[in-house]
């Protein structure tokens, strides 16, 4: 028999074979395309139930925060209602969702303790739950011992370093939440920690093996008590204040502003500046002679620092109700330290740890607070 030829040279059957062969990978190609997008469906849903749920846990941890303020400025007489009944019960609701609270003390019959359960549940229908006990203690002060402290996840962004001071403490790097380097070009050295309470996605080459402390539990931040510090204040400001070089000679104690504040210069002198808004920090912010003075930046909303900047002090942003923010954007240097709810990079950033504020009267130094001891998170 003889073979069918077509136009170009091709027989019938084998057109036929290559038609079949075509459908048969169109098929596959078919089937591995619906499975790839099937996979990555299910991974994006993960990633958004994971990240619900980690909305969920903050909120949470916004009720433990909300108590121990309560506790600390006796707000709503809780220590009053702890006294008589031994327990105290509170709602609120944020944008986020609604919290639950319940503080019982004494913990256990230890005097000086509580314990605090908190549940949240979310607009999304997530719910969580924190238990944490506290003691009444004198100094909670470990968020000012490592170069950088955010109370949430913390993003790197580009180029970075953290360093210790010449004694070789203080180059440490914690996170209530993840730790992401967005790309690996951050510095430290072999006297830097990695702290996190989640995982990290990389760390720096010189830092150890055994400085790298993942799953640990969160540490408490010390409140910023305004009305304490009004209290005590040097100089008092009332509306929006600018501090420049002819400001900032011979600064001492604490300086309070009800009001934001914007400031770039030289400085000499010990002193903390308190603000009730927001702090900018529009230019370099030096010290004449940094091994002798000091300067604190606190604000319970935010502070900025913005442009190509050198800051030599502490930067302390913190509330109990809503996220207060350390912003940061371009190549800023920083000789001192950032302690923050949220820490946000938007460019290169190097911090060198110094402790030289430690003789001002920082949050949770000297003055009796609830600190946590331990920390439990529930799923619900």
């Amino acid at each position: 028999m003889e073979a069918t030829w077509l136009r170009g040279g091709c027989r019938r059957g084998d057109r036929g074979s290559v038609f079949l062969l075509a459908m048969v990978s169109l098929i596959a190609l078919l089937l591995l395309g619906t499975s790839m997008l099937e996979t990555a469906i299910q991974g994006l849903a993960r990633s958004s139930n994971d990240r619900r749920q980690q909305e969920a846990l903050c909120l949470a941890e916004s009720g433990v925060d909300m108590a121990i303020t309560k506790l600390y400025e006796n707000y709503d007489s809780i220590n009053q209602a702890l006294a008589t009944s031994g327990t105290y019960t509170d709602t609120f609701t944020l944008p986020q969702g609604s919290v639950t609270y319940t503080v019982t003390a004494p913990y256990a019959g230890i005097p000086d303790t509580c314990v605090i359960v908190s549940d949240s549940t979310t607009w999304t229908n997530r719910e969580a739950r924190v238990r944490v006990v506290a003691e009444y203690l004198t100094d909670v002060s470990r968020v000012f011992e490592g170069a950088i402290f955010s109370d949430s996840p913390l993003v790197l962004n580009g180029a970075g370093a953290v360093y210790p001071d010449a004694d070789g403490t203080g180059g440490k790097i914690y996170a209530n939440g993840d730790i992401t380097f967005n790309g690996t070009s951050f510095d430290m050295t072999v006297d830097g920690g990695i702290y996190t309470t989640g995982t990290a996605n990389w760390v720096p080459d010189d830092v150890p093996a055994t400085s790298v402390h993942q799953g640990i539990a969160p540490v408490a931040m010390p409140i910023i008590d305004i009305a304490y510090y009004e209290s005590i204040a040097t100089a008092t400001y009332t509306g929006n204040v600018r501090f420049d070089d002819a400001d900032m000679v011979g600064l001492s104690g604490v300086i309070f502003v009800n009001g934001d504040v914007r400031i770039s210069g030289n400085y000499s002198g010990q002193a903390v500046i308190v603000a009730t808004g927001k702090i900018s920090v529009t230019g370099n912010v030096t010290a004449v002679s940094p091994d002798v003075d000091a300067l604190v930046l606190m604000s319970p909303m935010a502070i900025k620092i913005a442009g190509n900047s050198h800051v030599d002090g502490l930067i302390y942003a913190h509330s109990v109700v809503d996220e207060a923010e350390t912003t940061i954007s371009g190549s800023v240097e920083i000789n001192g330290a950032i302690v923050s709810d949220v820490v946000r990079t938007n460019g290169a950033i190097t911090v060198t740890y110094s402790d030289v504020w430690d003789s001002l009267p920082l949050p949770g130094i000297g003055k009796m607070q609830w600190a946590q001891v331990s920390w439990e998170h529930h799923k619900l």
